[in-house]
């Protein structure tokens, strides 16, 4: 089920320590100033039903006791540019992730400006959507912990937030924030799937055969569910496997990862809708909404890198896939 809700930009600036502690709704925050200087702090973000992503910038030495809502997950990532910063006592690193897998207050120090990039979910949100949470019990708590794709999980989170603080008309309609949910949550899944597969095995123990009879398993889940615009976490959920073997089996027996796949199943799809469709009736938005694609630039790169045309231009060829009228 996918929900269909607007996404809300918002954007705090403070000039001051104990207002930039209710910054961030629901959270439990505990700020104290460690340099001196005028403080100034600012939060970013959108929330959309379950989610909350937001970027946090501060220009002083603080130290803070920070806990997520109740009931929540929360990821953060520093950003280029921020101060060397320690959480639980813990040296951040650029491969790091800091995890808040519970609202247990925890100590986070920054030694100077802080540019945080962060990812709240409410684990009711993923009961709902049948997305099950990676067993992070290993990992015994809050804490910064290495992931091998911490540093993509950043460049595209920041990316993300770069991509919604313009208004470009490419937000309106509201069926793409489901799809927009689900890549966010699949992204984190992967980075924490990475993280606990540093500790352990993951997909690379089986053999060609069963990589090969996943994917086939993938294949066909796909193509029973033509209709549904599904996430990788969701599929991976479908069948009773991880996202992170899901992606050494898909790397090994196709050559691509299991999203690469999922986009080219819905460039085809789209591709199909639009050598059926009526240009007097049915605008490229709406065939790249119906199959999944929220950025509509990044359709319209991603279909011409395909298929060697614009989708306006495939549009334009009318009734290539229709009857005579």
């Amino acid at each position: 089920m996918v929900y269909a809700e607007p996404v809300r930009l918002q954007t705090e600036v403070t000039h001051d320590v104990c207002d930039q502690e209710h910054a961030l709704p629901g959270w439990t925050q505990d700020y104290r100033q460690l340099a001196p200087g005028r403080f100034v702090g600012e939060v970013s973000g959108m929330a959309a039903r379950g989610m909350r992503l937001f970027r946090e910038v501060t220009n002083l030495r603080l130290q803070q006791y920070t806990a997520p809502p109740p009931g929540t997950i929360a990821l953060g990532l520093p950003l280029p540019g921020s101060e060397p910063s320690r959480f639980e006592g813990k040296a951040v690193g650029e491969g790091d992730i800091m995890l808040f897998s519970d609202s247990t207050p925890t100590e986070f120090l920054c030694s100077g400006l802080m540019n945080v990039v962060a990812v709240t979910v409410e684990c009711d949100f993923l009961r709902d959507m049948k997305l099950v949470l990676p067993d992070l019990g290993e990992l015994r708590g809050n804490g910064a912990f290495f992931s091998p794709l911490a540093v993509e999980l950043r460049s595209w989170l920041y990316w993300l937030m770069d991509d919604l603080s313009r208004d470009d008309g490419q937000r309106a309609d509201p069926r793409r924030n489901g799809v927009f949910q689900l890549a966010i949550w699949d992204r984190c899944v992967l980075a924490l799937e990475a993280m606990l597969a540093h500790r352990r095995d993951g997909g690379r123990g089986l053999v060609p055969s069963q990589r090969h009879a996943l994917v086939n398993r993938v294949r066909e889940y796909v193509r029973a569910h033509p209709d549904d615009i599904m996430s990788v976490a969701q599929i991976a959920q479908a069948l009773g496997v991880s996202t992170r073997m899901l992606e050494y089996c898909f790397a090994d027996v196709v050559g691509i990862s299991p999203n690469a796949y999922l986009r080219m199943i819905r460039l085809n799809a789209a591709r199909r809708e639009l050598l059926a469709a009526d240009p007097r009736a049915t605008t490229v938005a709406e065939v790249a909404m119906n199959h999944g694609f929220w950025h509509l630039g990044r359709f319209s790169t991603y279909y011409n890198q395909m298929f060697g045309e614009k989708p306006s231009d495939t549009l334009r060829q009318t009734g290539r896939l229709r009857g005579p009228a």
